[in-house]
């Protein structure tokens, strides 16, 4: 070999060798071995295009559902070199409910049921206190008015006179006030 040859090949040695080394730990040191299945996420689904090692993947929210702030939907096909096995990394991923929380729906429709429910058993207490007040009321005893009996003479309940009176003398103005409601007559004066 000549002088010059020598001399390259002596340096591209090492050069060489460190391609080689880099080729080696850059390949997978397990060549097809690919990863299994996902786990499942709870509200969503994945589909994976490749289950190779180191390839990336990512879940999706299921309709109604949105990813939670804080987690990752993504997920990766690793190799464990102590187990000799390949698995998906962990999702953290949190699916959670589109829909927000409105206090003011929720009273709405827990409302306006109670407030039925309230209606019906106030109307049923009312019908209740009414039948119960007829079933205990005593009837009435219709009193016939005075101006429809007639006034007679003769003997009263006592079978006294009804023109004699207590405080009277016997004269018609006794009778005319007792006809009239206003009580026994006060003697008059006797005129002249």
């Amino acid at each position: 070999m000549s002088g010059p040859l020598r001399g390259r090949g002596a340096g591209a040695l090492p050069a060489l060798g460190l391609l080689l080394l880099l080729l080696l730990l850059g390949s997978p040191a397990t060549p097809g071995i690919t990863c299994p299945t996902p786990t499942s996420v709870e509200h969503a689904d994945i589909q994976v295009k490749n289950y190779s090692i180191n390839s990336r993947e990512r879940y999706v929210c299921n309709s109604g559902f949105k990813r939670k702030a804080g987690t990752s939907s993504l997920t990766q096909c690793v190799f464990n070199e102590t187990a000799k096995v390949a698995h998906w990394t962990t999702p953290n991923l949190k699916c959670i409910s589109a829909y927000q929380h409105n206090p003011s729906v929720v009273t709405a429709a827990v409302s306006i049921p109670v407030a039925v429910v309230f209606a019906v058993c106030l109307v049923f207490l009312l019908v209740r206190c009414l039948m119960s007040r007829r079933a205990h009321q005593t009837p009435g005893v219709e009193m016939e008015s005075m101006e429809s009996v007639p006034m007679t003479t003769g003997a009263d309940a006592r079978g006294e006179d009804t023109e004699t009176h207590l405080y009277g003398l016997g004269g018609s103005g006794d009778a005319e006030a007792s006809s009239r409601g206003e009580g026994p007559a006060l003697p008059q004066p006797e005129r002249t």
